[in-house]
């Protein structure tokens, strides 16, 4: 028993050895004695080994120390754990003794590299997962993160900064301001309503009745009103306690307010460029302080009935400064303290007011970017009317474009609204007779025209005179002007644009519309000729023909900006790793939205603006403008804005990026697949086909060659009015032989010269359905 144990702690470490399964089957077959000469030989091997694998240790070690080598690293270049690649590694090392030098040099830098801090920069290159030639950048990184973790730690208020915190701050604020506009109106109105209304005389006759008394009396009669001047002359004051805001023209405030009976604390006035200062003076006078309000490059007053001489008798140099003023502006820009105002409201696309910025404003208005950089329902767009004739002082065939275009546009474009401007009173009066032909002939145009009245916008058919002061949101614009006949020169004789005063009625023109600007012109920008002597005006219609036709603006190379900061290049970078392509810069003036998303479906679309918190942001005047104004303008143009902030970035740019791309993949659209028959026809491809069907149907009655008015008339019956209505009896035709004869005769130009030159006996006579061709018989007796 006592040998057995004896046996079993001898062989006991053997068992606990990894090479158990190699040494155990050798002492098994041997006998005790020999079992135990084995374990001793054994014992004296492994003493010798470990002595030997000691010494290994030691001087691989003092190897490393005197060599300065990273163990792990130096095992990591080995191949295999073996004897064999290691003396390989060793023996090269001993053949190339004059890269020694160079390696001590490695150590002494990485060493210094290593106190300051890079040495992960250092390890990521020895390991190979950064190339070499970008470790001044990976140091320059290591270095900027190290100093904005120092500066985090120094600045609590950065330190402790938190996105969401701040947005609900901006929130709140925004909600508070808000209110605020709301409460200061309730307060006036709270104020309005404490006012000492004067009872006035409420005895004896009518004629002495005064103040409230007679408002009373006045508002229970329903007829045989006292006179508005009498009203205010009796009670001034109990009108403007109850109310003291009165909204009047200058030719109002003289008819009906007595001078020295009513008084304003201020005095607005609005649109001043157009009002003259011998119409303005009145109004001034009934306040104690003014405000004047107007445009200098818009209208100024019409002087179409002034005297073209001054007074003779008036020395031009005893003049006073309103005498020498054409607007009341005019004379109290010079007198009264300036304030501009630059945001651009009305436009919901920037190109709406792109060129007016830069040709009239030196492009210093504040103009904000729309989401629809391309789209068929945002921005310029022109229509080239070429059978269009300018013959005296209209131009029918592009009237009736536009009054095709009109119809379109009531009937299946309702909800937006609609305002068309000519050049002069004959044509937009032209149009308004087109239209109300157009509508007896089609029911449905004419109950598009009844609902389109009963809106809050409803159509409007203007010359450029009258047109300051109005907007819609979509407004067509008819050149008017053109050749004599189709194919001729243009004449340089523009109307009131080659006056003085002619840039300043194209800007208006070119700033009244909200969403989309419809140009319909008989002729092009290469047909304006403009000299050294040419005025403003002419060089602004070329100019904007030019941006109509093209889309850009003319003598200006465009160029793309560049990101504002390395944090949206940033942004733009990650958002580029996941598919979306983003636009730096997104504006045109003024104001530029940081980043702007593209939408991979309609790449004209932007699905999304992201302002990072950069000059764009600490550059506003104030925090309305900064955190409610702006961002609220934006969204009303249908932005969809969105916010990351640079703190929040670099702690983790991940988390702030994740919710926006969430955003937008809901957002995004996959690219249209075109479906023939299953497209809406945009309302531009619509007024092009009804100018192209004008032209083509022109040249397709038009008998061409050298014959004379009756033989092409009756070569329109013969072979386009014949064919179309072969049942029609010979004596209701429209080009029957007498009708025919009062044609030649009176030779029409329009419907209503038909009407008021060819007797009644023989329209009446005619079969209404030779009525369509009367515009073909008209066109080619024009064209006589």
């Amino acid at each position: 028993m006592t040998t057995w144990r004896h046996t079993v702690a001898f062989v006991q470490p053997i068992l606990a050895l990894p090479i158990r399964d190699i040494l155990v089957p050798q002492l098994t077959a041997c006998t005790s004695k020999e079992a135990e000469e084995l374990i001793l030989h054994w014992h004296q091997q492994g003493t010798a080994l470990a002595q030997t694998v000691d010494i290994w240790e030691q001087a691989l070690e003092a190897f490393f120390q005197s060599a300065a080598v990273i163990a792990d690293q130096w095992w990591q270049s080995i191949e295999k754990a073996d004897f064999e690649p290691m003396a390989s590694r060793l023996s090269w090392a001993a053949q190339n003794p004059d890269l020694l030098d160079h390696w001590f040099e490695y150590r002494r830098l990485r060493l210094h590299l290593v106190e300051l801090g890079f040495e992960s920069v250092v390890e990521a290159i020895e390991t190979q997962k950064l190339v070499s030639e970008r470790c001044i950048d990976a140091c320059l990184l290591g270095l900027l993160d190290s100093w904005a973790l120092k500066i985090l730690e120094l600045d609590p208020s950065l330190g402790q900064f938190s996105g969401k915190e701040q947005e609900a701050i901006r929130a709140r604020f925004a909600d508070i301001d808000e209110q605020l506009k709301h409460l200061q109106r309730e307060q006036v109105s709270s104020r309005i309503s404490q006012n000492n209304i004067p009872v006035g005389n409420s005895h004896g006759a009518v004629r002495d009745f005064t103040q409230l008394a007679l408002l009373q009396r006045e508002a229970e009669k329903k007829t045989r009103h006292v006179p508005i001047r009498s009203l205010m002359n009796r009670a001034a004051e109990a009108l403007q306690g109850l109310k003291p805001c009165f909204m009047m023209s200058p030719m109002a405030v003289a008819q009906y307010l007595p001078a020295g009976h009513v008084e304003f604390d201020l005095v607005v006035m609005d649109e001043a460029s157009q009002m003259r200062p011998e119409e303005a003076l009145g109004s001034i006078a009934r306040g104690k302080q003014l405000v004047v309000v107007g445009d200098p490059k818009q209208l100024p007053p019409t002087n179409f009935f002034s005297r073209n001489g001054g007074d003779s008798d008036t020395d031009e140099t005893d003049a006073s400064l309103a005498e020498d003023s054409e607007s009341i502006l005019e004379a109290a820009m010079p007198l009264f303290k300036l304030r501009r105002l630059r945001w651009h409201y009305r436009s919901r696309h920037e190109s709406l007011i792109a060129f007016s910025n830069k040709a009239f404003y030196e492009s210093n208005l504040v103009v904000y970017p729309s989401p629809h950089r391309e789209s068929t329902e945002f921005g310029v767009k022109f229509v080239r009317v070429p059978r269009g004739r300018f013959v005296e002082q209209r131009n029918i065939e592009e009237a009736e474009v536009v009054a095709k275009a009109i119809e379109h546009h009531v009937i299946h474009r309702p909800d937006e609204s609609l305002g068309v401007v000519a050049m002069n009173v004959k044509q937009a009066d032209q149009i308004e007779r087109m239209l109300e032909h157009l509508a007896k002939q089609s029911p449905q145009l004419q109950v598009a025209l009844d609902r389109n009245q009963s809106q809050d916008e409803p159509l409007f058919i203007k010359n450029l005179e009258n047109v300051q002061g109005d907007e819609r949101d979509v407004i067509y614009i008819s050149g008017t002007y053109g050749p004599m006949e189709v194919g001729g020169t243009v004449p340089q004789r523009f109307g009131p644009i080659n006056g003085a005063s002619g840039w300043r009625r194209l800007n208006v023109l070119y700033t009244r519309s909200k969403k989309r600007m419809q140009v319909f012109s008989s002729f092009s920008s290469t047909d304006v000729v403009v000299t050294g002597t040419s005025s403003r005006g002419v060089q602004a219609l070329r100019d904007f023909l030019h941006f109509a036709e093209s889309g850009r603006m003319p003598h200006i190379k465009e160029s793309e900006r560049a990101p504002d900061s390395d944090f949206e290049v940033a942004v733009i970078e990650m958002l580029s790793r996941h598919g979306y392509q983003c636009e730096p810069q997104v504006g045109v003036a003024g104001f530029f939205i940081d980043l702007a998303v593209r939408d991979p479906g309609q790449p004209g679309r932007y699905l999304m603006g992201i302002e990072c918190d950069g000059a764009a942001y600490h550059s506003a005047k104030s925090a309305r403008d900064r955190d409610r104004l702006r961002q609220s303008v934006l969204e009303q143009l249908g932005w969809n804005i969105r916010r990351i902030w640079s703190v929040d970035w670099f702690r983790n740019a991940r988390v702030q990026i994740e919710p926006i791309l969430q955003e937008l993949a809901r957002l995004r659209t996959e690219p249209a697949v075109e479906v023939e028959g299953g497209s809406t026809e945009s309302e531009e491809v619509s007024i092009q086909q009804v100018a192209d069907e004008q032209s083509e149907h022109a040249e397709r009655i038009t008998l061409e060659g050298n014959y004379s008015l009756r033989e092409k008339l009756v070569w329109l019956e013969e072979n386009v009015i014949r064919p179309n209505l072969p049942e029609v009896p010979v004596n209701q035709r429209l080009l029957r032989p007498a009708m025919l004869e009062a044609l030649l005769e009176f030779l029409p130009s329009d419907r209503i010269e038909f009407q008021q030159m060819i007797p009644g006996y023989l329209r009446n006579g005619t079969d209404g359905a030779e009525g369509r061709y009367i515009d073909d018989v008209l066109l080619v007796i024009s064209e006589q």
